[in-house]
Order: C-alpha cells, then sequence, then structure tokens
C-alpha cells in the first residue's frame, strides 16, 4: 500500500468581466468562456507536488457592457487553495489596472473583501510573477485576442505524502511533425485497448495517469486504478456498443492541438476518444493529456475528467 496523501487539496477560482483559463504545473483545469461571473472550485490533489507549485492564470479582458474583449477596470481574479477544513489560501487576488495595464494585486479578497492570507497550513508563499502575452487555442482552433495575459504563482506546500505529478520529468513538446505523428500513435493504442475492453492495454497507455491516482485513491498499483475507473467509467460500461472513429493519420497533420502552459501536456483538443451508445450518440469522452520523457513514447499523463 502506498503512503498517500492524508490532505485533500481544492482550487476555487473566481472571476469577473474575463475569460479565464486556469493551470496548476502545467495541466490545464477550466475554461471559462462565457460573460458571467467565474464562481468554480474542484479537487487539485492530483495535480500538486510537495515542495515547489506553479498557478498560472491566463486571462483576457471582457467589456461585458460593450461585448468586447478589452481592458476594463471591471476585470477581477481570486484565486485560492484550500486544504481541508483549513481555509484557503489566496495565491492571486487582483483587479485590472487601467494606469499598469495590467492585473494589480489587491490587499482584501476582491469578491468577497477579507484580508488576504497567502499561508495556510501546509500551504505557503505564492509569489506572482510578471504577466506576459498568452494565447488561448479554444476547441473549434481559434485562437484568443491580443489582450490575453498569462500570470505565473509560485507557491510552496510542504507535503512529503503528496509526492509529484505524473508528468514530472518530461519533456518540453514542439508542435512539429514528429510530436503529431507520435501523439497520433499514443491515441490510436488507447483507441484500441477502450474498443477491445483491455485492461492491459489500458493500464499500459495511461500509467502515469493509472499511478497518480492510485497514490492518491490510497490504491496499491495503476492495475487496481483501472479497475476502479472501469468499474464506474460509461465508456467502459454495457451502455458503450461502439467507438467515435479515430481521427486519421492525415488528419492528425492539422487538427488543433492543446497544449499545457509549460508545453509538457498535449492532447488533440476536439478528436478525443469516445464511446458511444447503440444509437450512435457519444457516451462519453476520454479527455487524455499525454506527455512524454526524454526518449519514451507519449503515455496519458492526465484528465480532465475520466469518467
Amino acid at each position: 500500500m502506498t503512503d498517500y496523501p492524508t490532505n485533500a487539496y481544492s482550487l476555487i477560482c473566481m472571476g469577473h468581466h474575463a475569460v479565464l483559463e486556469v493551470y496548476l504545473n502545467g495541466a490545464p483545469t477550466i475554461l471559462h468562456a462565457s460573460p458571467g461571473d467565474l464562481v468554480f472550485s474542484f479537487p487539485a490533489t492530483e495535480l500538486l507536488r510537495d515542495g515547489a507549485n506553479r498557478l498560472d492564470v491566463v486571462y483576457e479582458p471582457l467589456d461585458v457592457e460593450k461585448r468586447s474583449y478589452t481592458p476594463t477596470p471591471e476585470v477581477s481574479v481570486q484565486i485560492q487553495l484550500s486544504q481541508g477544513r483549513l481555509g484557503e489560501a489566496t495565491l492571486l487576488n487582483a483587479r485590472y489596472g487601467m494606469e499598469e495595464e495590467r492585473l494589480v494585486s489587491e490587499p482584501l479578497t476582491v469578491f468577497s473583501g477579507r484580508p488576504v492570507q497567502p499561508d495556510l497550513g501546509n500551504i505557503s508563499r505564492p509569489r506572482p510573477e510578471a504577466e506576459r502575452p498568452f494565447t488561448i487555442w479554444f476547441g473549434d482552433g481559434k485562437p484568443s485576442r491580443e489582450f490575453t495575459r498569462i500570470v505565473p504563482v509560485e507557491f510552496r506546500i510542504d507535503d512529503a505524502p503528496l509526492g509529484d505529478v505524473a508528468w514530472a520529468g518530461t519533456e518540453p513538446l514542439e508542435d512539429d511533425g514528429d510530436t503529431r505523428d507520435a501523439l497520433w500513435q499514443a491515441m490510436a493504442r488507447l483507441h484500441q485497448a477502450v474498443e477491445r475492453r483491455d485492461r492491459e492495454g489500458f493500464v499500459e497507455i495511461a500509467g502515469p495517469y493509472l499511478a497518480r491516482m492510485a497514490h492518491i485513491w490510497g490504491k496499491p498499483d495503476a492495475g487496481a486504478a483501472a479497475d476502479t475507473i472501469l468499474a464506474r467509467a460509461p465508456w467502459a460500461s454495457e451502455r458503450a456498443a461502439g467507438m467515435v472513429p479515430l481521427l486519421s493519420r492525415q488528419e492528425a497533420r492539422s487538427a488543433t492541438l492543446a497544449f499545457g502552459s509549460d508545453r509538457r501536456l498535449v492532447e488533440f483538443s476536439d478528436r478525443r476518444v469516445a464511446a458511444t451508445d447503440a444509437g450512435g450518440e457519444v457516451l462519453s469522452a476520454l479527455p487524455l493529456y499525454f506527455a512524454r520523457q526524454p526518449g519514451g513514447p507519449f503515455l496519458a499523463c492526465f484528465s480532465r475528467d475520466m469518467a
């Protein structure tokens, strides 16, 4: 039995007048692209590591009244990390400063008006860095506008049982023919494993992700984590009657790629492995991101939602 984490962490994201995409240690978590406020929280333990961590907040100013993607003092962002029932450590809390032309930190939380608490329990020393231009690539292959920026925030978690993320030590990726072909081959292996209900094949291609989930869940190994997922995932149930055809090798050369913020994780953003029901409707998909150790093949290392 692994020494699995005893602390549960959740990321709490709030945004006003902004398109927002949030990454933890390079892994994409949420993309909020509607004019309404963002108020969302989700379990984050699997995305964190013992020691140095990184939050990347990508924002695009949204003037809701003018229906334009332009800077406005209404833009505000509040990102917090909770540890169990201890409360929330504030990692980023800022409003857009028209004179500074960037997000400016505030001493009171922009949504609740309480004093910012940067340190809590095992969480400490959040340090926002200078923001810089960034591009959000949406699922339809369209990029975000000229005012999109990324704000990196370094912080620490001192929690040895937490371990490390599944893509630790993987290499940064380029969008080139070799990357696309190797990613397509990994997708083909995953597609085949799901289509054949091949447990061992699933463990082989998704080993890093499954091993990480086994650690988080207190399971003995990747195979046990696979059993847990296969027992509850719609795509592995009797309702699954077929598969959405895998994109062709030729299609993979021009399909839209979605990268993590540090470009170590990647997926074909609009062509996931997906199962269908008896009527041919998509039952559920596998939003798996792949990564590669230097000299190794692409393996599945992260999922937004494996259900």
